[in-house]
């Protein structure tokens, strides 16, 4: 059976708290096979892994919103933890102009396992068999991407196509396998007996000031996204979304969690209060563990 299930490991901003940590979340997909993903990797995600009993050695893509330090200077740790624990297996880290920094950043690391590194640009920037990634260039105070992780599609056995039909489990196994069987001299197509099932979407926006184009990227999708400030005083001049920005996504995106929260606002219960009449929309919090 499929299953999505993401940890906000960091929801905090620049400077981290006791309660909000540095941005980073995991997202487990299990399909035939299981995938360990992260989204930034800030100070302490190591750490917060460990809290959250994820194993940080089955970590295989790592997705870089951007370059500023608190998105990504949890790498140094958690490569080096995986070089100590005897790393072997490859690591995919994507990110703006990753084959130009990503080198760089670690030339002073030799590290016992290859590091792939993927230049971000808008568009598909993982395709596999089971799911892809896909970008978009966000507005920020340097180079920015959101991430849509995206299932494929799965095409699902009628029952009720099948009864009519009056095939048997050995047909329906052929059928899957080969696409097509021959029954009674006539032939049967997959596509005559099934219906799609669409794949779960999952959008990470990384910082950036609200963007119309989001609207159509998060479409149907859990989004994850940043809400920095709760107050368009609090904006100023500063390339973030506040609270009112992303109340506007909450009628495209199935459901959105509000995450990268300003240290200014210490208490969860008052933030909780702004959006308590937003069914679909909900204020993450560190640690916190969500099925899709």
């Amino acid at each position: 059976m499929r299953s999505v299930e993401i940890t906000f490991l960091g929801t905090g901003t620049t400077i981290p708290t006791i309660k909000r940590r540095h941005p980073a979340v995991h997202l487990r997909y299990h399909s035939r096979n299981d995938y360990s993903i992260l989204f930034d990797c800030g100070e302490g995600t190591q750490t917060q892994l460990q809290k959250a009993r994820i194993n940080f050695m089955s970590i295989d893509y790592i997705f870089i919103s951007h370059w500023h330090a608190d998105h990504w200077i949890g790498l140094f740790g958690l490569l080096t933890s995986m070089a100590f624990e005897g790393r072997k297996k490859e690591i995919t880290i994507v990110a703006p102009k990753a084959k130009k920094i990503g080198p760089e950043l670690l030339k002073f690391f030799h590290l016992p396992f290859k590091t792939k590194f993927v230049d971000c640009l808008e568009g598909t920037v993982f395709d596999g068999d089971e799911f892809s990634v896909e970008a978009m260039k966000g507005k920020h105070t340097t180079e920015n991407f959101a991430y849509r992780f995206q299932e494929r599609e799965k095409l699902k056995l009628d029952k009720k196509k099948i009864k009519k039909l009056k095939l048997n489990w050995k047909d329906c196994r052929e059928i899957k396998d080969k696409g097509k069987i021959k029954k009674d001299g006539k032939t049967i197509n997959l596509r005559d007996v099934s219906y799609t099932v669409p794949g779960k979407k999952v959008v990470y926006s990384g910082d950036t000031q609200y963007l119309k184009k989001m609207e159509k990227f998060a479409k149907d999708s859990v989004l994850i996204h940043e809400c920095t400030y709760f107050s368009r005083d609090d904006l100023k001049d500063k390339y973030h979304s506040t609270l009112e920005d992303v109340l506007n996504l909450r009628k495209f995106a199935k459901k959105v969690y509000l995450t990268h929260i300003s240290r200014k606002y210490t208490s969860q219960k008052e933030l909780e209060k702004k959006i308590k009449d937003y069914k679909n929309v909900v204020l993450a919090k560190d640690l916190k563990r969500v099925k899709v």
